[in-house]
């Protein structure tokens, strides 16, 4: 008796008491202590309770799954969930949509300087709590200070964490968009569109580059940012708020665009705003160069 306990205690020992042990069993048994368990885990012993009927009459079924179990289920359905969706997405946008710079993106590559103090503190903490965010974020400043690096970051993170994001700069989408007209496109606007809308996160990398067309805006922009209500999307552009009130408001022609707002109402009310003040790491580098300091 002396040896079977302390086996029994050497076998214990050796099991992480962190994780659940469970033992696979068949739904059904002969009689009620066969194929039970305990689990480690959450605490919980499964028994079984004997059934009724004319099918099953007197056999013991196994009772409901402990929470571990079911957790692990739940993880895995999402797990299933989500790489599906990431798969429809990248057939999608199958070419690479960031440039090599931002690919190596991340908060610790990132070079604080002056001015980027709290631009880096929302970033971080947008990634942080993420899942009990409300609101996305707009990185607004001059070129070159940061602002697509710490999105790109964001990115990354959460896509390395499982979720389905997506990061985009805005002439790139319209790009993309115009290439679904081509003959023998695979992908159609619609495809483009519902990607988009439909990602866990959706990054828009400078907003008010260039000048809009009428196309761009009611075809592709409008429906992205309006189907997008209620999810979380971040945003970064180099003007101030007027400017990219501007942007908005009028066509490359002077034609009116979203003369009453719509759009950009949308977006201010979708983010938290964040200057980025830094002056630009770009500049300063290319001036090392120059010097022959790098």
């Amino acid at each position: 008796m002396g040896k079977v306990l302390r086996e029994l205690n050497e076998t214990s020992m050796a099991i992480d008491p962190l994780q659940p042990v469970r033992s696979t069993t068949s739904l059904f048994a002969a009689n009620e202590f066969e194929g039970t368990y305990s689990c480690l885990g959450c605490k919980k012993t499964i028994t079984r309770t004997l059934l009724s009927g004319d099918v099953l009459g007197g056999r013991w079924g196994l009772n409901k799954a402990c929470s571990c179990v079911e957790a692990e289920r739940e993880a895995e359905e999402k797990e299933r969930v989500r790489k599906y969706r990431r798969g429809q997405l990248e057939k999608i946008y199958a070419r690479s949509i960031l440039n090599e710079t931002l690919k190596q993106a991340s908060f610790d590559s990132f070079q604080p300087r002056p001015g980027t103090e709290n631009v880096f503190k929302a970033a971080l903490n947008f990634y942080e709590n993420f899942e009990s965010k409300k609101q996305g974020v707009m990185f607004y400043g001059p070129p070159g200070n940061g602002k697509s690096h710490l999105a790109a970051a964001i990115h990354h993170k959460l896509n390395q964490d499982g979720w389905v994001c997506l990061f985009l700069d805005v002439p790139q989408l319209f790009n993309l968009a115009k290439d679904t007209y081509k003959q023998g496109s695979k992908v159609t606007l619609s495809d483009i569109i519902r990607g988009a809308a439909e990602c866990d996160l959706l990054t828009l990398d400078e907003l008010g580059s260039g000048a809009l067309t009428e196309t761009e805006f009611k075809d592709i922009l409008f429906p992205i940012i309006n189907a997008r209500q209620g999810k979380l999307t971040n945003f970064t552009t180099n003007l101030d708020l007027n400017r990219l009130e501007q942007w908005f408001a009028r066509d490359k022609k002077g034609s009116p665009l979203d003369k009453d707002g719509r759009l950009f109402d949308r977006i201010l009310g979708s983010v938290d705003i964040y200057e980025n003040q830094g002056t630009s790491k770009r500049r300063e580098d290319a001036l090392r160069r120059m010097r022959g300091e790098a």
